[in-house]
């Protein structure tokens, strides 16, 4: 099994250390800002000053949950579905306003998806197995797959996580290569998770990564038959749309509360989570992330046993 041994976020919601979510949890108004922790409890101030937002969400939600388990991390998974944004916009406007004179190579080293996860292995000095995946909206299941892969080797403590940062630029693609309403949000979810139960709460039973989605119920149903259950056995679907709001479960649309970034469903497992410290008698959590029209991404969490 994959017990999740702690989680942590850093969203618009104020989620970051927070014991329950849904204690707290409301959508997103519209003066809504992103809920940053006080960053220097985490990232020395010298290192502050030149990290994008991404960064500084990735390396604080890694730490926090470094702090909270016995283990050091022995593998590291991160997803990203459009990487560090701002720096790739510094780096390119540099590229076309500059000229005859030798460019920083600090934006573009800052600007690669993978520079997440090799921050939090610098700033962990974490030398394991470090790995990031990009795969659009479906970034994040792919590096929790990865993860669990890492636990099913006999790795004992795996940080899996994603990260995606907002830039005002978004908002020009919006109706022609990013499909939403909702508004563009930056965030960050990173959980520990292990072959042990400890002390956890809840475990991931599945995850799967569908890419030819044409028939999202007849998907789901079959990933759920795979693990002896139904649609009527989750306690709660979480949902990055509303096909599914109308199967008998507790339905929550999770980009209302999280805004639209691209690995938001990391932020789902988050919710996923705290739905076993809210409601004592829920067993089964299904997350739908159906953002991309032809892409799938289903991840099963349930309470542990006694």
């Amino acid at each position: 099994m994959y017990f999740i041994q702690h989680i942590e976020s850093i969203t618009h919601q104020d989620s970051f250390q927070k014991e329950n979510l849904w204690s707290i949890l409301k959508p997103l108004e519209a003066d809504h800002a992103l809920i940053s922790p006080d960053y220097k409890t985490y990232i020395p101030a010298a290192a502050l000053r030149r990290l994008s937002t991404i960064l500084r969400m990735g390396i604080a939600a890694s730490k926090a949950c470094q702090e909270k388990v016995a283990l050091e991390f022995d593998s590291i998974s991160v997803g990203t579905g459009l990487g560090c944004l701002t720096d790739t916009e510094k780096f390119l406007v540099t590229i076309n306003t500059v000229s005859g004179d030798i460019l920083s190579p600090t934006a573009f080293i800052q600007s690669t998806h993978n520079t997440i996860s090799g921050q939090i292995s610098l700033d962990l000095k974490n030398h394991a197995y470090n790995m990031t995946h990009t795969q659009n909206a479906v970034s994040f299941e792919v590096a929790l797959m990865d993860a669990m892969l890492c636990v099913d080797e006999g790795k004992k403590s795996v940080l899996a996580g994603a990260a995606d940062e907002a830039i005002p630029f978004l908002d020009r693609l919006r109706g022609s290569l990013i499909e939403t309403t909702h508004p563009f949000t930056s965030g960050a979810t990173f959980a520990v998770i292990s072959s042990d139960k400890n002390q956890s709460i809840a475990h991931i039973r599945a995850c799967q990564v569908i890419f030819s989605g044409d028939n999202p119920e007849a998907a789901v149903s079959a990933f759920l038959k795979a693990r002896q259950t139904e649609l009527t056995d989750s306690d709660l679907i979480l949902e990055a749309g509303e096909q599914f709001a109308s199967f008998g479960a507790k339905h929550h649309h999770f980009l209302d509360y999280s805004g639209y970034y691209q690995s938001a469903s990391a932020f789902a497992l988050h919710l996923a989570h705290d739905w076993f410290l809210e409601n004592p008698e829920a067993k089964n959590a299904l997350i739908i992330n159906n953002q991309e029209t032809g892409k799938l991404g289903l991840t099963l969490v349930s309470r542990n046993e006694a």
